[in-house]
């Protein structure tokens, strides 16, 4: 599967690096001041999308402010996910159709 280099979070671009994460033991992570999401590239197929997926939440959290806050706030999160995450999810989905 080819992943974008970079994907729009919110208006925001985000970069997509496959690295070697062997040492960090994790499948991806997000660095919100770099704004990158850094992607094992020792996972393929469907735990590739689950982690890019995961990581790109990760992205609409901080990018929103959420990610912040110091309490749960319920409606924040899902109007999070409406408004910033599911966009980018699918402007990615198409991404790698194509």
């Amino acid at each position: 599967m080819h992943l974008p280099k970079s994907i729009h979070v919110a208006g925001v671009p985000v970069k997509i690096i496959v690295d070697d994460l062997s040492d960090d033991d994790c499948f991806g992570f997000y660095s919100h001041d770099r704004k990158v999401i850094v992607i094992s590239d020792s996972i393929k197929g469907k735990r590739l999308l689950e982690t890019v997926r995961h990581e790109m939440m990760e992205a609409s959290l901080c990018i929103s402010g959420v990610g912040f806050c110091e309490t749960y706030e319920q409606e924040a999160v899902v109007r999070c996910m409406e408004e910033v995450f599911f966009p980018a999810w699918d402007r990615f989905q198409k991404a790698i159709q194509n």
